[in-house]
């Protein structure tokens, strides 16, 4: 016959077959159970407040203004196991006070039902704790009895002389195992729950459940960059947005630009104003004389300077007898000629010795001047000469 050992309190270990290994007591079990799992319900967090279909173990539906019924499911609390196999009534006291105003007008008050673990009694049961999901400290809060031995299940919205109105999913959930894969084919891997957590030991990342597939961690999870990284990273995206806006609109100035340089080197190429070797009376010497048209303007530079004999004792030879720079405006459409000849027409001041004035007209514009001497000065017709200069011709 097989002797009995007592169980040595402060070392204990089971179970086996025989020896103090044995002997499992009730506590024994709870404590051994408490390592395989948290505290919940098994399934998966939704939004939305009701779950969806095949996810709703321990959810409840209403049944009537005073009672609800909650569905099956399994769940684990403190160590113990609890397991629902078929729908069960539960009534909803909606008697009591907290009532307040939902905001449209209706006195509402927010209960929670709960599942506890009860050792007194060695069952479990459903509660309801009334005006449990409230504003503590201005946040809502799901405020239980023990959080030890009880999980909360559903919120009861609870009107006043009318009864229960809504339920919303408040369940918690049971942890998932990480399971390691090598992911050497995607096939020969177990198919996922829902949010369970995998180890990709050939990729070296972290794997998760969702749709049935796994996939990569960071396709689910959003926290795995620092707030201050992301924080850093939204400002250089602004910033790089707004200089992509700058540079676009330097795009489009340089765009602009390259079209006046390109109109400008098309003016001056197409219509320049060539002055020939100029043609005088032997007095005069026009170098650094020259011409040219820019769209629609004609831009004249002249130098006159004196080539020898004194002219009234005016002014020696070599002396600079005018020099003068003048816009003008040509009609559109105009055509000069070849053979079309620039006159000048430098002329001494009577009673004074300074600079002789000079004017330009074009033979073309008959009597149109383009620059004429100040009103109120007096030529002397005895001391006037032409200066001839041919132009190459030209088309606005």
């Amino acid at each position: 016959m097989a002797s009995f050992n007592s169980p040595n309190p402060s070392e204990h270990g089971w179970p086996f077959p025989g020896g103090p290994g044995q002997v499992v007591t009730q506590g024994n079990w709870k404590s051994m159970a408490k390592t395989w799992q948290s505290n919940g319900v098994v399934g998966k967090p939704e939004l939305g407040g009701v779950p969806s279909a095949g996810n709703r173990d321990l959810f409840a539906v209403k049944l009537t203004a005073t009672q609800v019924e909650v569905q099956p499911g399994v769940a684990s609390i403190d160590g113990y196991y609890f397991d629902l196999a078929s729908p069960k009534a539960f009534d909803i006291d909606i008697t009591g006070a907290d009532f307040a105003d939902d905001g449209t007008g209706k006195l509402i008050r927010r209960d929670l039902v709960a599942l506890k673990v009860d050792e007194t009694t060695s069952a479990f049961r459903f509660v309801q704790i009334k005006n449990a999901i409230n504003q503590a400290s201005g946040s809502w809060k799901v405020n239980l009895n023990d959080a030890r031995t009880e999980i909360p299940l559903f919120e009861v919205a609870v009107e006043k002389d009318v009864g229960v109105t809504t339920i919303k999913d408040r369940r918690w959930f049971l942890s998932q195992r990480i399971r390691p894969m090598t992911f050497e084919q995607p096939g020969f891997e177990p198919v996922p729950a829902e949010g369970a957590l995998g180890v990709d030991a050939t990729g070296s990342r972290l794997v998760i459940g969702k749709g049935g597939q796994w996939v990569s961690a960071r396709e689910v999870f959003t926290n795995d960059i620092p707030a201050q990284i992301a924080t850093r990273l939204g400002a250089v995206e602004t910033s790089a947005a707004s200089l992509d806006t700058r540079v676009s609109g330097h795009d489009g100035q340089l765009t602009t630009l390259t079209t006046f340089d390109t109109a400008i080197k098309s003016k001056l190429a197409v219509r320049p104003v060539t002055l020939d070797a100029p043609q005088d009376t032997g007095s005069w010497d026009t170098t650094g004389t020259f011409a040219y048209v820019f769209g629609p303007i004609l831009y004249v530079h002249l130098t006159v300077t004196k080539k020898g004999a004194d002219l009234a004792a005016q002014a020696s030879a070599g002396s600079k007898l005018a020099i003068l720079s003048f816009n003008h405006n040509l009609p559109t459409g105009l055509t000069i000629a070849k053979d079309t000849y620039a006159r000048a027409f430098v002329s001494a001041v009577v009673s004074t010795t300074a600079l002789p004035d000079v004017w330009v007209r074009m033979d073309s514009f008959k009597e149109l001047t383009l620059w004429k001497c100040p009103t109120g000065v007096k030529l002397n017709a005895t001391l006037q000469s032409v200066l001839t200069i041919p132009l190459n011709g030209f088309t606005l």
